[in-house]
């Protein structure tokens, strides 16, 4: 009984929400007061991720005549960071316009320094061991409270 009121909280309804998080990516972009603007990110759940892994692997035959995986990491990388990104909206045609970037990726690159879009990526992909790190603080907190 006991392990059945334990399984209703990883029902899809009980869980909590995946939250977006909000990070300063560049200080200059600013609002009419001068203040930075917060960009959106959203953390991708693992079957967007393997569905983007899946998407950006090829098969193909190599000389012997086997049929080989070969993962273009570069281009996951980038659609992952993309994906990961919900405002600004980097698929608006106006801001594709106006930085002359063709695809979200190219006007992310034009529209932040090297240092920004380096800072970005690791904000996104540190994303889960955040969590990791921040359930296993909440661990030592509570075990130190025992």
């Amino acid at each position: 009984m006991e392990r059945d009121m334990d399984l209703q909280a990883f029902l899809k309804g009980n869980a909590k929400p995946i939250e977006d998080i909000k990070m300063i990516v560049s200080k200059r972009f600013v609002d009419k007061n001068d203040n930075p603007i917060p960009w959106i990110l959203r953390q991708l759940t693992g079957k967007e991720s393997n569905n983007l892994r899946k998407k950006h692997t090829k098969k193909i035959k190599n000389k012997l005549g086997r049929i080989e995986e070969q993962f273009n990491s570069e281009a996951y990388q980038e659609e992952f960071i993309t994906s990961s990104i919900v405002f600004p909206d980097l698929t608006n045609a106006k801001l594709q316009t106006d930085y002359n970037a063709l695809g979200a990726y190219d006007l992310l690159q034009k529209m932040l320094s090297a240092d920004e879009l380096a800072n970005l990526q690791i904000k996104i992909s540190g994303f889960a061991e955040e969590e990791i790190i921040e359930n296993s603080m909440d661990n030592l907190v509570e075990e130190a409270k025992n």
